[in-house]
């Protein structure tokens, strides 16, 4: 497998650590040994063991070699992001524990939204909401739609810091949200349940915005599992 690419290369190798099954502590091949199982170059390699160390998906012990890391499970949110986006799958577990942080996060979000969202904030819902009413009537996927509108609820708390981790949520969740709106049924139901929390935050009723997100996100819970199945 020639890979010159350094994204084709970072991909290969994810694709290899999955296939190997190996527990967190496991060694991996050496860096010439990899190098010409994927017809790279040494330096090519190096560069990209060296993304995927800081990523925290492997570790490299001098005078040792090259291992998963020993907390596999605390990869980075920004290694979870790279395998999102280059179509490596994570396993379902890292999509189930994805969409659960969303919903803690986007609760606390909407009741600080309730109480600091702006005219503007508003309208950028407002948009996001009439864009998928238009992608609906088109027979387009939701997913960026539905992307588009709870990202401009949660910029309305005004916390640049929630707003990049719900970022990295959403980045996490791509395929997984695809999915999702690829099934009957789902894109009226969740448009008209944006009105709700729209409504709800336009009065800054942080009570209600809670409670409608929290039933936003539990009408859902059912439609979620079948598109992880998908999967």
């Amino acid at each position: 497998m020639a890979t010159g690419d350094r994204q084709a290369l970072v991909k290969a190798l994810l694709d290899r650590i999955d296939k190997a099954h190996g527990a967190p502590g496991s060694r991996l091949p050496g860096e010439r040994l990899l190098a010409s199982s994927f017809g790279a170059s040494r330096a090519s390699v190096r560069e990209v063991l060296g993304v995927l160390e800081v990523l925290r998906v492997i570790e490299r012990r001098p005078q040792s070699g090259i291992y998963l890391h020993p907390a596999l499970a605390e990869a980075s949110l920004e290694a979870l992001v790279l395998r999102e986006a280059l179509d490596v799958r994570s396993p379902i577990a890292a999509y189930e524990q994805a969409q659960e942080a969303r919903v803690i996060h986007e609760v606390e979000a909407v009741r600080l939204a309730a109480k600091r969202r702006t005219a503007a904030d508003l309208e950028a819902m407002r948009a996001a909401i009439d864009r998928s009413r238009a992608s609906q009537r088109r027979g387009a996927n939701l997913a960026d739609d539905d992307e588009t509108f709870h990202l401009a609820l949660i910029a309305a708390a005004k916390n640049p810091i929630l707003s990049r981790i719900a970022k990295s949520l959403y980045l996490i969740t791509r395929t997984v949200r695809r999915a999702y709106f690829q099934m009957p049924g789902t894109a009226p139901a969740s448009i008209e349940e944006h009105e709700r929390i729209l409504e709800s935050v336009a009065r800054r009723d942080s009570t209600r915005a809670v409670k409608q997100l929290r039933r936003h996100y539990a009408g859902s819970s059912a439609r979620w599992q079948k598109a992880y199945a998908a999967l």
